[in-house]
């Protein structure tokens, strides 16, 4: 009886540790390493469809029929034309992160994110928590801060913009989700420079087709690299619960 009770106890154990790492230590693939496709990437979010869309993006999507996302990009942020500056933005309450095993420092929180969109391009800046947005970090730790574009109100992704911060400092990426596309670092052609508190992202207007109206989002992980991706890794969101905001606005 006691030696039924003994292996009783160990197959409960087992089943317990079976558990917990398939739902928390298991690492998806590319977690670490953006690449192109949402359901890779974990952060991006599902809006709600919009019942009209016939509106949103519709200066580029007939503007963009048999171009490329490569071609899109060499293009580069030239315009022949003066381009109004328009803008949005969102707030975040500090301290809504979600749990990650290692203590997160204040900066991995989002407290909020203005975006503008002129002839030079858009410009997308990130408050984070803390007062002071960081440069680097250590060689164990990562954060990566996502923006998402849904420029047709059909509820699915169609662009997105990274930026992560290694031990080397801040790097950046773009997603055509559209066509599954990436680029990353200087092919990315996305910017980044840090100012204050904010993380200031700069890219062209090529990157969203040049879409005036659109609704967008942004989401960040911060965590060890082995947990990126996961359930572990300090996550925030805004605006929350996977709600666009929309621009401009």
């Amino acid at each position: 009886m006691r030696d039924r009770r003994v292996l009783g106890g160990i197959a409960v154990a087992l089943a317990l540790v079976l558990a917990f790492w398939l739902l928390f230590i298991r690492t998806p693939e590319g977690a670490n390493t953006p690449s192109s496709g949402t359901s890779e990437r974990g952060l991006a979010p599902t809006f709600p469809r919009e019942e009209s869309t016939s509106t949103l993006g519709s200066e580029f999507v007939s503007g963009s029929e048999g171009s490329t996302a490569e071609s899109t990009i060499a293009e580069g942020t030239a315009t022949t034309a003066p381009e109004p500056t328009t803008f949005a933005s969102v707030i975040d309450p500090v301290g809504d992160r979600t749990f990650s095993v290692d203590p997160p420092p204040p900066w991995a929180d989002l407290a909020g994110a203005a975006l503008t969109r002129s002839g030079a391009g858009y410009e997308l800046r990130v408050e984070v928590g803390g007062g002071v947005a960081p440069t680097t970090t250590d060689a164990n730790h990562t954060m990566n801060i996502a923006s998402f574009y849904d420029v047709d109100g059909d509820g699915v992704i169609d662009y997105e913009v990274w930026a992560n911060l290694a031990s080397g400092g801040w790097g950046g990426s773009y997603f055509d989700d559209r066509t599954n596309f990436a680029a990353f670092l200087e092919k990315s052609f996305v910017t980044i420079t840090v100012e204050g508190d904010e993380v200031v992202i700069r890219f062209p207007l090529a990157h969203l087709q040049r879409a005036s109206s659109f609704r967008w989002s942004l989401a960040s992980e911060w965590g060890r690299s082995e947990v990126m991706g996961t359930n572990v890794a300090a996550r925030d969101d805004m605006p929350d619960n996977d709600q666009p905001a929309g621009f401009p606005g």
